[in-house]
């Protein structure tokens, strides 16, 4: 867990690790340089928990930097992170580590979230994607949330790549990582369903102070990605420029779906989703472009759908 300047939440988001109901964990907090009481409320839990690592840094020098002193200094086999200004559920990391050891072929796995306000008053639910296929589908398209890269569980095998987190990134250095693992390691990501992390959103959170560069930095965290992919890649890169709820007009549609489906086609050539996942893939998409197309349009196709194409299958 990595702290910057916040006295206001640190020990919130301590307590809510400290009464994980699994219990055989180490924790890690780098402290990247703060100037207010954080260090001192870190210091004190240190001397009460053995679990508490705790690794000061002497000056501040960004999330990626600080995240990268604590993975280095891990020993677990199984890794993830905790924003401090966030609160995990109590079942959170138990539920992770189930899913994990149950699972050997996934690599990473998220759970779904809550939006709080400050006080940690519930904006809105969000229960992310629990498939591999189709978080990394918008994972790279952008068009809906997949992770929260905060509370991801890895398995330790993949951090073995240089960089880990890139000091060069100021925003979405999570984002950059996790398409790394996926091109470089071949890494399966899933979702727990269960809203088991608290995300609290306010005026100093990494989202906030980025607002208006954000877009920029969410486009530079996915272009090593479609790079990969050459031509392919550089084709889908207009669909992430438009700014969400992504509208497409008749012709933008028809490019939307060609597009997407050699995406598709791509993706499964390179092995960064099963084969057996592309019938999957080809829906989601139909369901992602059908989305953005105007509402009478919707309403056209669901009554095609419904009153027309049943009767002729027949």
């Amino acid at each position: 867990m990595p702290v910057y300047n916040n006295e206001m939440f640190v020990a919130e988001a301590i307590d809510s690790i400290l009464a994980q109901t699994f219990t055989d964990f180490e924790f890690l907090i780098v402290d990247d340089g703060s100037r207010d009481r954080s260090l001192a409320i870190i210091q004190d839990y240190a001397e009460r928990d053995a679990r508490i690592r705790f690794f000061p840094l002497l000056e501040n020098r960004g999330v990626a930097v600080a995240r990268n002193t604590g993975i280095a200094q891990a020993s677990g086999e199984l890794i993830t992170g905790m924003d401090s200004d966030d609160v995990s559920r109590p079942q959170r990391l138990e539920k992770q580590v189930a899913f994990l050891c149950a699972h050997p072929e996934i690599g990473g796995v998220g759970v779904s979230h809550q939006v709080c306000d400050q006080a940690l008053i519930p904006i809105v639910s969000q229960r992310l994607p629990a498939r591999h296929h189709s978080i990394i589908l918008h994972l790279i398209l952008y068009t809906r949330s997949t992770l929260k890269c905060a509370n991801v569980m890895l398995r330790r095998d993949y951090f073995d790549i240089e960089p880990l987190y890139d000091p060069s990134y100021v925003y979405c250095i999570d984002l950059e990582l996790f398409l790394r693992f996926m091109w470089a390691k071949r890494i399966r990501y899933a979702n727990l369903q269960e809203q088991l992390y608290l995300y609290r959103r306010h005026e100093n959170t990494s989202a906030s102070r980025h607002r208006d560069s954000a877009r920029e930095w969410i486009l530079q965290a996915r272009r090593p990605t479609l790079r990969q992919l050459g031509e392919i890649g550089a084709n889908v890169e207009w669909i992430i420029e438009k700014t969400p709820p992504i509208d497409f007009s008749w012709r933008e549609r028809r490019r939307a779906l060609r597009d997407i489906t050699r995406l598709i086609e791509a993706m499964v050539a390179h092995n960064w989703v099963d084969a057996d996942d592309e019938p999957l893939l080809q829906a989601e998409m139909e369901k992602l472009v059908e989305s953005t197309t105007p509402r009478y349009w919707q309403m056209l196709l669901h009554w095609y759908r419904h009153r027309i194409a049943r009767h002729v299958q027949r």
